[in-house]
């Protein structure tokens, strides 16, 4: 369809037209938020599936086969308890860039999983997001965000990190970095960590996630909460899923998640390039050098130039 989102607040790439070539993701899924077709409301494993063809998304996480369905195959979890009428905090990080901006949606249990019940639920944001680092390096930072309001009338957050310009510089380009020497896509108002894919300066690691507040439903129930993160530097639409019961009671605030101690910086073929292990030995960081990925055998670190990106959600 033709894009429905064409006013330069809200756009991610090149919103002023400066690019040689200022059309070339005019019908990626953020042009029209929302519009794009998902394979499933809760994501892929491997995040997508060709019969017959191999390529560079075939890793897939452990126990799970390749192209199965998140919204079918994802065991039922202890749910977040969210209180009727409050505010809610959610959020999501994510390693490599492709800009455009998301949403968060609720399906009551016991309906059909599909973008029809999530799009008709779908949770207004409260005040700005904020920049939480996950490793406490620094306190949380309020940052200015920009709410799209589309057609519909949904709510959805630009992605508020932007992207390297790339190639030569650009009238409207946001200042220089020392990750992006020609400018960023637009100004962020902020410079804690470098732009491009989003790694803080001199760590290799992306360690912060981008918190938001949403408005919870004055209806009590147990819910889905669906993710979707429309990209338009890319054709392509995150999803992602987490059990929620809404009760007409106050609530404890959930703890932060404990942050285990840091392993010694491991160098050549320490570890297989693991920097940290969960408690059933599965890998979930690696070392400086290495990259992570999901993987039929348990999540694994390669070392290689080419820099994979996988997104989460989490509340």
């Amino acid at each position: 369809m033709e894009p429905t989102n064409n006013d330069p607040e809200f756009r991610t790439w090149d919103p002023y037209g400066d690019d040689a070539n200022p059309d070339q993701h005019k019908y990626n899924p953020w042009r029209a938020p929302g519009k794009a077709p998902v394979n499933d409301v809760c994501g892929l494993a491997s995040g997508g599936y060709t019969s017959g063809t191999t390529d560079s998304y075939t890793a897939v996480p452990q126990g799970y086969a390749q192209g199965s369905k998140g919204s079918e195959v994802l065991p039922e979890t202890d749910a977040t308890l969210w209180q009727a009428g409050a505010t809610a905090r959610v959020g999501w990080g994510l390693s490599a860039q492709h800009s455009g901006g998301y949403s968060y949606r609720l399906c009551p249990k016991d309906a059909t999983l599909n973008e029809e019940c999530f799009q008709s639920n779908v949770l207004e944001f409260v005040g700005n997001s904020t920049i939480h680092f996950n490793d406490d390096s620094q306190p949380d930072k309020q940052i200015n965000t920009r709410t799209y309001i589309a057609p519909d009338g949904a709510n959805w957050r630009t992605n508020p990190v932007p992207q390297c310009t790339g190639k030569g510089s650009r009238r409207h380009a946001g200042r220089a970095t020392p990750a992006c020497p020609a400018g960023t896509e637009f100004e962020p108002g902020f410079d804690e960590f470098s732009q491009g894919y989003l790694r803080p300066s001199g760590s290799g690691k992306n360690r912060w996630s981008v918190m938001d507040d949403v408005k919870v439903p004055n209806k009590p129930g147990k819910y889905i909460l669906g993710w979707r993160w429309d990209c338009e530097e890319a054709d392509q639409v995150w999803t992602s899923c987490a059990d929620i019961e809404i009760v007409d009671h106050s609530v404890p605030t959930p703890e932060e998640p404990s942050h285990l101690p840091d392993w010694p910086a491991c160098t050549g073929g320490e570890r297989g390039g693991c920097l940290h292990r969960d408690d059933t030995g599965n890998c979930w960081e690696c070392c400086e050098g290495y990259w992570w990925m999901y993987n039929s055998g348990g999540n694994q670190c390669y070392r290689s130039s080419m820099e994979v990106g996988m997104d989460m959600v989490h509340v």
